[in-house]
């Protein structure tokens, strides 16, 4: 009886280590999972290093290196690193008034240029295909977002909420347009102050664009990028830049020599960090998905340290447990282990012997506890109110309160690791009942037990 509540106390133990663990590593797994849906985790967000330091251009103050401009040239370093498979600036143009209309439908907008080849990399398209690479016509890209808003301004507006439809993943009601058929029309407007009628206001100046939708980008919540606005060919936009530089410079477009935003992929997640020190040893300030999935994993890590430290405590108890039962053991063997020694038995066959029946305990309540940690962990993930309790207790309900089959997550190497280090911690706590085995002399272990 002694021996099974030994027992009992090891796989006691053992479920708590398991199981605490388990926690975190189901909240840990749950973060991931939101984070790896809702953004790319290869993509790390490039801006130059904005810094008081004296300097400009490439060097800051001191000693370590700080890029202020990223340019065109910068642009060419950073594709030349290892593991860089597309890098893209992403340049907002809002210059005047921006119309772009089919038909009877039109939409305030503002032209996004991207590289094209890069931006193909990095983003999926939901339907159609990117940019040809002719930029004699201004080919654009857009979100279901963004094409919500066209609408016929004769028309009474009405309000449609894009964003709940898109969270529940219901379809959109888009306006009746052909996207990717239609011709379409890009139109700058700005007001020309140099010409003012007699009333002193300004002349409103006006130029159009043909131009062609291409693709249609998928809508991402946590994204908002391209949520508004055309996506177009950074090579397109240079050439209009070029033939309109004094206007797009009266209308407070600075130019293209310089980008305050560029994506970067890498060729993996687990290349993401390297990437993110080679751009920073080459003194850009990054930003990726990865900077928060490391701090999940450390503040999931201190908690599980925390949950681990609770199971080893109940884990110490029970090896208390199993010491105190050898050293009863050799109590009430003292007898045997007087004949055995008499008749010849070897000191470390004897010790052999305590040190297995440790084991023994330990394993098989090893093995219970384990056992008892998959049917709990089975309750905490399918049992609603188990899932708040946890959460609830924890007080980190952001965490632990996941939901699904992520609450406990047992891993094949917890379980059969938590099984070895539990067998051999009852095997170091039956070591001293066994060397007092060991140390028992012959005659006077017979001559005590009569």
């Amino acid at each position: 009886m002694r021996s099974l509540l030994t027992i009992l106390g090891v796989a006691i133990g053992t479920a708590m280590i398991i199981v605490t663990i388990s926690l975190g590593n189901g909240a840990e797994k749950a973060q991931l999972a939101v984070l790896e849906s809702n953004s790319n985790l290869q993509i790390i967000t490039v801006s130059p290093y904005y810094s008081y330091g004296q300097g400009t251009g490439q060097q800051g103050a001191g000693d370590v290196r700080r890029v202020t401009r990223i340019t065109d040239a910068t642009l060419r370093d950073i594709r030349g690193m290892d593991h860089v498979r597309a890098v893209t600036p992403v340049v907002n143009v809002y210059a005047g008034t921006n119309i772009l209309s089919s038909g009877k439908f039109q939409t305030y907008t503002n032209m996004i240029a991207v590289s094209p080849v890069d931006f193909a990399r990095i983003w999926k398209l939901k339907d159609g295909h990117y940019f040809s690479g002719n930029t004699g016509r201004m080919e654009f890209i857009m979100t279901e977002m963004a094409m919500m808003e066209f609408r016929d301004p004769k028309e009474e507006f009405t309000w449609v909420d894009t964003y709940s439809l898109l969270y529940n993943g219901e379809p959109l009601p888009l306006p009746k347009i052909n996207w990717l058929k239609d011709k379409f029309t890009y139109t700058i407007q700005w007001e020309d102050y140099s010409q003012t009628d007699a009333e002193g206001k300004p002349q409103v100046v006006a130029k159009s664009y043909d131009a062609r939708m291409v693709g249609i980008l998928e809508s991402n919540l946590n994204d908002w990028t391209f949520a508004y606005g055309a996506v177009v060919s950074l090579d397109y936009l240079k050439r209009v830049y070029k033939e309109n530089r004094a206007l797009f410079q009266d209308m407070g477009f600075t130019g293209l020599d310089s980008y305050d935003q560029v994506y970067v992929l890498s060729d993996a997640v687990d290349t993401v960090e390297n990437v993110t020190r080679d751009l920073h040893d080459y003194g850009l300030q990054t930003y990726s998905s990865m900077d928060t999935v490391n701090m999940v994993k450390e503040q999931v890590s201190s908690i599980q340290g925390f949950l681990g430290f609770i199971g080893a405590v109940s884990m110490l108890v029970a090896a208390l447990s199993i010491a105190n039962t050898m050293m009863m053991s050799i109590y009430e063997r003292t007898r045997e282990i007087g004949v055995m020694k008499v008749l010849g038995c070897r000191l470390a066959n004897i010790r052999a012997l305590f040190l297995a029946e440790a084991g023994y305990i330990g394993g098989i309540g090893g093995l219970i506890g384990v056992g008892v940690s998959y049917l709990v962990s089975h309750a905490l993930n399918h049992v609603e109110w188990l899932q708040g309790l946890i959460a609830d207790v924890m007080q980190s309900s952001a965490i632990f309160s996941t939901g699904g089959e992520n609450t406990s997550v047992i891993t094949p190497g917890l379980a059969w690791g938590t099984l070895a280090f539990v067998t051999g911690v009852s095997v170091l706590f039956g070591l001293y009942p066994a060397i007092r085995a060991m140390r028992l002399s012959s005659l006077a272990a017979i001559r005590n037990a009569e």
